[in-house]
C-alpha cells in the first residue's frame, strides 16, 4: 500500500479528534524531545470506534505500542478468539452500545490480563467499560 499525504493527514486528523493535546504539541512543541514524544504517542495508539455501526474481530492478534481503545459508542463491538495487548487497554465505551467479549479471548495490558475461556463471555453495555493498565 502506498501512503499518500492525504491518507496520512486523514489518519492524524482522526487521532487529533480524540487527542487535541497531541495536535498542539506537534504544532507548537516545547522542545525537540516534546515533538518526538508527541509523535510517538500519536503513532502508537489504536482506536476502534463503532459509531452506530458494528465491529467484529475474530481470530486476530492485535498489539498496540502505547494504547488501544475499543469504544462501542451507539453501535456494537464483538471480539472473539483473539488476543489484544497494549500497555493501556480500554474496552467498552460510551453511548447506548454494547461490547461482547467472547470465548478464547485474552486482553492484556502492562500490568493486567483477562482470559475469557471457551464458552464464557463478558458483555459491557452503555456507559461502562474495562480499563486495564
Amino acid at each position: 500500500m502506498k501512503a499518500t499525504t492525504a491518507a496520512i493527514s486523514a489518519t492524524f486528523q482522526k487521532v487529533f479528534g480524540s487527542r487535541p493535546d497531541l495536535e498542539k504539541r506537534l504544532a507548537q512543541p516545547a522542545s525537540p524531545a516534546d515533538f518526538e514524544n508527541a509523535l510517538a504517542e500519536a503513532t502508537g495508539v489504536l482506536e476502534a470506534l463503532a459509531g452506530s455501526g458494528s465491529i467484529s474481530i475474530d481470530g486476530a492478534l492485535i498489539s498496540a505500542l502505547r494504547a488501544a481503545r475499543f469504544d462501542h459508542q451507539n453501535g456494537s463491538i464483538r471480539i472473539g478468539n483473539t488476543t489484544i495487548s497494549a500497555p493501556l487497554l480500554h474496552t467498552g465505551g460510551i453511548g447506548k452500545g454494547q461490547t461482547v467479549i467472547e470465548g478464547n479471548t485474552e486482553l492484556r495490558s502492562k500490568g493486567t490480563g483477562i482470559k475469557v475461556g471457551k464458552g464464557a463471555g463478558i458483555i459491557i453495555k452503555g456507559n461502562a467499560g474495562i480499563k486495564q493498565t
